[in-house]
This record gives C-alpha cells, structure tokens and sequence, in this order.
C-alpha cells in the first residue's frame, strides 16, 4: 500500500475514534473542564476571570491555580461555538491529532533512512493508544501539554540536522524554545518534564551549540518564563507543589516513597491491568498500553537499558543507529514519569501522560528487537515469498502485531463507548448541566415556567456554582456583584424543604426526598436518576 495511502488511513481512524460523540462521550462534565470553559469564555470577554483577576497567569479557580494556556485557548473555542462541552473538548482534540502527527514526524528525525517505516509505525502506536485516546477526548490540560512537548523536541532535532546559513537555522531552534516554554503555561507537569527533557537533549548535542546560540537561546527561553518564574515565586503559582509527597513526609521518606511510586508507574497493574485513580483518567479496565504495545514495551526497556549501559561504559563500541532513539525513550519515560511519582496520589495516569512518547518508542524498540532477532533466525534465511520475496519472516511478525495490536484496540473502543460511557455518571459529575439549564427556566421565568423566588440546589456532588456559572453564561462581574443571589448551595437538603414557597428544589436521590413528587428527573449515562427537581408552592 502506498505510504501515503496509509498516513491518510491513520489520520483518519484517529479523527474519527477521537472526534467521535465527542461532546457525548464521557457523557458529563467534570468541574475541571466546567472551570476551563468558563473561565477561558470569561477572559476572553472580560480580560477577568472568576475571581476578577486581570488576564491572571495562574487561575485560583477551586484553590488549585490552574495553568493558563488551555483556559485561554478554550476561551477562543467557546467564543466561537458557544458555551458547551464540544467547545471546551474541540481544542484538546484537536491537539491529540497534532501530537500524533508530531510523534509521526519525530520518527523520521530520529531515523532518516528507514524510508518512512519508523514514522509510520510510531504514528501507528499513538494512533492506536488508548491512554492517548481517552485524554484526547477530554478537557484536561496535558493533553494540550503533550502535543507542545512533543512539537519542541521535534523543532529541536529538526534544529541539530539544520545547517548553520540555512534559513530555518534560527526559526526551529526559536519556535523549539517556544512550545517548550507554552508547555510550561499548560500543565502543572510540564515544569519537571520539560526542562529535565531539554536539559537531556541539549547536553547530548551539546556540540551543536555555538557560544551564540546557547546564549541567545537561554535568553529568550528565560525571557519567555519570567512571567511564570515571577508568579512562581512572588505569586500563587507554587500552590500545587502541596500536592506532593515532599509537601507531606520528610525529606528522606518522600524520596523513598517517591522511588516506590516510580515503580508503580512500571507495574502491570498500571501499565496493562487499567488501574487508575479516577475514571476520569481512564477506563478502569484496559491499561495505558494494550497487551501487545505492553509487553514490547517490557522488553524495549531492558534492551534500551543494554545499549545505553553499552555504549557508557564501552564508548569505543560500534554504535548502533537507533541507540539515541533508545536512550530518549528511556529519559522520557523517566522524567514523564516523575510528576507523578512525586505526587500524593497513586497510578495518576493524567499527571504520568507526558511520559506516553517515551513509553511508545520503548514499544518500538522492543518491536524493532523481536524482528532483528526474527532475522538471525537460520529458519528465516530459507523461507522465501511465492515470488522469492525475501524477509517474510519479518513481515510475518510485523503483521501479526498490527493485526492483534489492531484487534485489541477494537475491544477498548467497544468498552469506552459502551461499557466506560454508561458508568461514568459519578466520576463525570452527569446531569449538573441539564439540571442548571431547568434551574435557569424556573429562575428566569423562561419556557412557560413559573418564576421562582429561591432555588436551593445540592452541593453533594461539588462544585455547583462553577457549573451555573457555566449554563448561565454569567459576566464574572456579574457574578461578583449577586448574580447567583437567587441560588443557595447546600448539602442538607430535606423534606421540610418542600414546604418553602416560591422555590425549586434540586436535590439528589442521597437526600431521599420522595422521588414520585419530583417535577423533573435528570438521569445519568447509566440510567440512574442523578437529580431530582422540585417546584414547590406559591412560584408564579
């Protein structure tokens, strides 16, 4: 099949299984992605966010000081499409497709004369990750971070085959600098991942830099970040590092406790058995690599481990062309890896995404492995194609792992848009939007439905207002000045409450008001009733 026949077909099994019910599936809305939307939509219209910060460069939101980057780039997306889920998923999708074209890309700077066989295959396997599915089809920031990451290292190993007078000299090493840098403005991640990964890559190029170079380059790249170092320090932007073990345990214990969570990054359990903190991060059932893609990977590390161990110690070995491909898998899987080993919750799939392109080249090398030792077989030397092709051991082995790596990955979308979409409800906060857009009626009087005075909504599930702020569309000044007056948020919700006039009554089926008095019933994606509404007497 003509190659280009292929990278067609691969981009559009990735359009089509990551644009798919996108605004449907996960079915709800998490209050991550509620805050991004609205507080992207709100600086984009009022230069202010929730709390009335003026174009902020970290978001307080829920007291987490989100990073900026995806909640000004939604804000342009809902802008333009209006305040829904698609909106705030469409940029996040369509970052996931840049980053398998970028991933695409690197194979072929990484390995010039495989005649596009590297680029394909490592397309292939971000094409066919479920771990890179999923986070393309949600509203969490590193998959936003990913794409940048990944479009850095590309423009930098772009940058190290460019010649000095040559035009794009400046342009890649410039616009390398600058997705690195964006990746930090994205994701809390990025700030360990990617100055330890550029760190790796300009000491192993080191020749490369002239004393012009290194220095314009750490300037601009320090020039970039000031404004985050400045927030860093003198601001709230250090606030997630609370969030690690180092924030709570001793020095020497959060090392320990570090190196433990390291391995359970590498353990089956996380890599093929789906475990995972939250639904929200995963399916719960498939791993972060298929069975096929995990067990190359096992053997990728131990055979990059061997030739990076080979070529340290023995530097007058003859080097292998693919030893820098091994090594950059296994820095990248190590420092993408370690925002997560650092942090307070175990098999974080969301924090570990960035390691996701080292992974994958460790599943290439252990795929490159199993067909060069396929080749040293005296077995393979004999068989020979009806026409007297050669290699069709090779071939054979290739084939079967896309066909079963292809097989596996029809069984995970079945369970994602099965199984996964219709028991997510909790994890998903389902039914918040459908509930404040029948709150919105009653308050405003809107549709034939009566005016009320008061509307008493359940804060059980979290963070409420953060989704009627979202429904409502409402100004942040707005907000800040009584917008949301008519609204009390409370968890005690009971039966004396029905007798309050003028109201609407959202309760949840926990509060065990009688369900056969409710007015309106919303339903989750697994059939269960998430909310029930109550109008109650004297509402005009």
């Amino acid at each position: 099949m003509n190659k280009k026949v292929i990278i067609g077909v691969l981009l559009l099994i990735a359009v089509l299984t990551r644009g798919y019910q996108l605004g449907a599936v996960p079915h709800g809305m998490t209050w991550d992605e509620a805050a991004i939307g609205y507080n992207g939509h709100a600086v984009v219209t009022t230069r202010h966010d929730e709390w009335l910060e003026r174009l902020p460069i970290s978001f307080q939101s829920f007291g987490d000081y989100k990073a900026p980057a995806a909640i000004y780039l939604n804000g342009l997306f809902t802008f333009i499409f209006g305040m829904n889920l698609f909106a705030v998923r469409l940029p996040f999708f369509l970052a996931g497709i840049v980053a398998i074209l970028g991933f695409g890309y690197l194979g072929q700077l990484l390995d010039r004369e495989s005649n596009l066989q590297t680029p394909l295959l490592l397309g292939f396997l971000m094409v066919f990750s479920p771990w890179h599915t999923h986070f393309s089809r949600v509203g969490f920031e590193s998959g936003l971070a990913l794409s940048m990451v990944i479009s850095a290292v590309c423009l930098f190993l772009l940058w190290t085959q460019t010649k000095v007078n040559n035009k794009i000299y400046w342009a890649t090493l410039l616009g390398s600098i600058l997705f690195a840098v964006g990746s930090l403005y994205t994701y809390h991640s990025a700030k360990i991942v990617a100055p330890l990964l550029f760190i790796f890559l300009a000491w192993h190029f080191r020749k490369k830099f002239s004393a012009t170079t290194f220095v314009t380059s750490s300037v601009v790249a320090i020039g970039l970040t000031y404004p985050l170092l400045l927030d860093s320090f003198m601001g709230q932007g250090l606030q997630r590092a609370s969030s690690t073990v180092f924030a709570t345990h001793d020095f020497f214990d959060a090392v320990l406790l570090t190196g433990t969570q390291f391995l359970h990054y590498l353990h089956p359990e996380f890599i093929l058995g789906g475990t995972v903190d939250s639904l929200r991060h995963g399916d719960g059932v498939w791993g972060v690599l298929l069975p096929t893609s995990g067990l190359l990977f096992y053997i990728g590390i131990f055979r990059a481990a061997f030739r990076v161990v080979r070529m340290w110690f023995t530097p007058t070995a003859d080097k292998h062309a693919h030893e820098f491909l091994d090594m950059l898998g296994l820095v990248w899987t190590s420092v993408g890896l370690l925002p997560a080993a650092i942090g307070d919750v175990p098999f974080h799939s969301n924090r570990a995404l960035l390691a996701l392109p080292g992974m994958l080249l460790l599943v290439f090398s252990g795929l490159r492995y199993l067909l060069e030792q396929g080749e040293k077989l005296s077995i393979a030397k004999k068989i020979r194609g009806s026409h007297g092709e050669k290699y069709i051991l090779r071939k054979a082995i290739l084939g079967s792992f896309i066909m079963l790596h292809f097989m596996f990955y029809t069984q995970y979308l079945s369970h994602y848009f099965l199984s996964y979409a219709s028991n997510t409800a909790d994890a998903y906060s389902d039914g918040y939007i459908e509930a404040f857009e029948i709150a919105e009626q009653y308050e405003k009087g809107l549709d034939n439905a009566p005016e009320v005075q008061k509307i008493i909504f359940t804060s059980q599930y979290g963070q409420p207002y953060i989704y009627a702020l979202f429904v409502r569309e409402t100004n942040p000044i707005w907000y800040r000045g009584g917008s949301l007056s008519k609204y009390e948020f409370t968890e005690n919700i009971t039966a004396g409450d029905l007798s309050r006039e003028s109201a609407l009554i959202v309760s949840t089926p926990q509060n065990e008001l009688p369900p056969d008095e409710a007015d309106h019933i919303v339903y989750g994606s697994d059939g269960q009733p998430r909310f029930l509404i109550y109008v109650t007497e004297g509402s005009q």
